[in-house]
């Protein structure tokens, strides 16, 4: 009995070895490329946005920016399981993404692995992280102040401006990243952004990132699945249809939920 608990406790050290080994390679792999895309990316971006070059620019971020996300990916040795990327509306429609929230990789996955380019509602605490923080600002992402009210609105507002001017913005409505991986409850309100700017609603399920950071067990490869549920358009309903929207959005993203675990077991 007392070998079987050492040895439990042996596999459980070295597993756990291995996985702080394992991120602190991929932090020397992602950090330096962070660098170089200020170098790369941003700059040019920059010049090519003071000269009236802006859908150039827009590109031009959006290719290194999905680079740099499966850098991330790669990094961590994540395999992408990719459901229903057709359901995605086409370039020119208004448009706001709306996903579970399980980890910091969540943004670098749907980046990669949809291959879509939205601004993200975030945190204002993002701010303080050197060269996040300027790729936060120059992707059309807007900070919160989960403490504050009137950043709240503040934040809904400028994602409203962003929809109307054709550029797809992504919110986390649960507010947080998920402690366990399940699902949490919509923050009331989440969806006025939507509703607001009159856009079509593409509800996001995303499974098995917190897995492949937070939870990591040792280095194996990590299955990471989106899954894209149908568009809900959101310009002509009614007073009853948008009390009910915030449970039809989690009631979507919550069936695709299930069938993932149920496919996973």
């Amino acid at each position: 009995m007392r070998n079987s608990i050492g040895t439990k406790s042996f596999v459980d050290r070295e597993v756990f070895v291995l996985k702080y080994i394992h991120v602190a390679i991929a932090v020397l792999i992602v950090v330096p490329t962070f660098i170089l895309s200020m170098f790369v990316g941003i700059f040019p971006a920059a010049v090519m946005r003071l000269f009236g070059a802006g859908n150039t620019a827009d590109r031009w971020m959006r290719f290194n920016g999905t680079n740099i996300s499966r850098t991330i990916l790669w990094s961590l040795n994540i395999k992408m399981e990719i459901r229903g990327a057709e359901r995605i509306p086409r370039d020119g429609t208004p448009v706001c993404f709306v996903s579970n929230h399980q980890s910091m990789l969540d943004i670098p996955a749907v980046i990669a692995g949809l291959k879509i380019w939205a601004g993200f509602i975030t945190k204002q605490e993002l701010d303080r992280i050197p060269l996040v923080n300027s790729w936060i600002r120059s992707i059309n992402c807007v900070y919160i102040d989960r403490n504050s009210p009137r950043s709240s609105i503040s934040a809904i507002l400028k994602g409203v401006e962003n929809i109307r001017k054709g550029i797809p913005m992504f919110i986390f409505p649960e507010g947080t990243r998920s402690k366990t991986g399940a699902l949490g409850k919509f923050k009331t309100g989440s969806l006025k952004l939507a509703t607001r700017a009159k856009a079509v609603i593409v509800p996001i399920t995303i499974d098995g990132t917190r897995r492949a950071l937070e939870q990591k067990q040792g280095i194996g490869r990590v299955r990471v699945v989106i899954s894209v549920a149908e568009p809900i358009p959101t310009a002509q309903l009614d007073e009853e249809q948008l009390k009910i929207l915030p449970d039809t959005v989690y009631g979507a993203i919550e069936e695709q939920f299930s069938s993932i675990v149920e496919r996973a077991v």
